[in-house]
């Protein structure tokens, strides 16, 4: 019987030694865990002149995988020649993400089918977004409609934030089939140019 009262005693004090309140917090075995060396982001720290733990990066450092857009937002009549796509999209790339891109960042303005009649023109939100369909949308060089996402145009505002360089170019090589399926004369020079990259 005895030791039956030396395993509930035993029992007892380690589990009461695990209860923590601010005054009897209990025994650290890991301090590092509790009590980190690194410092906490947004914490003062004494290691930087400015004393901040969140630092900028360095001036003129570019993040790896990061593109850096040539062009300021005047220069959009020369972004007809200098911006060109330098990605190759397979069909289903196309089809897919590229279509997925655009239904979720353009298709709410310029509609499904590009045509200009998306949701928010529909309630009265915005006017209607010049159509893909037709001129001067329909033989606009690819060099400003990416400047167009970089910067904006008009009410459209800038999706350099939202989409990066890759999907920038995927939705716009979307646009192009869209463009293709309604009027494949009009559009051979453009999608010639996806197929020679």
């Amino acid at each position: 019987m005895n030791k039956y009262y030396i395993v509930i005693a035993v029992f007892m004090l380690t589990s009461m030694s695990c209860i923590r309140n601010s005054k009897k917090p209990g025994r650290e075995y890991m301090a590092d865990m509790t009590n980190s060396i690194a410092y906490n982001a947004g914490s003062p720290n004494p290691i930087f002149k400015d004393g901040k733990t969140n630092q900028l990066p360095p001036e003129g450092s570019v993040a790896r995988g990061k593109y850096l857009y040539p062009l300021a937002d005047s220069e959009y009549e020369k972004a007809a020649t200098m911006i060109k796509d330098t990605f190759q999209f397979t069909k289903e790339e196309i089809a897919g993400e590229g279509k997925h891109l655009f239904t979720v960042n353009c298709a709410i303005c310029h509609g499904d089918k590009g045509d200009g009649q998306g949701h928010l023109p529909q309630i009265n939100k915005f006017p209607p977004p010049p159509s893909y369909l037709t001129e001067p949308l329909l033989s606009l060089p690819d060099g400003k409609r990416y400047h167009t996402l970089m910067y904006g145009k008009g009410m459209m505002g800038s999706y350099a934030s939202q989409l990066d360089n890759r999907e920038r170019w995927l939705v716009l090589s979307y646009v192009r089939t869209l463009q293709g399926t309604s009027n494949a004369t009009a559009t051979a020079t453009t999608t010639d140019s996806t197929t020679t990259k």
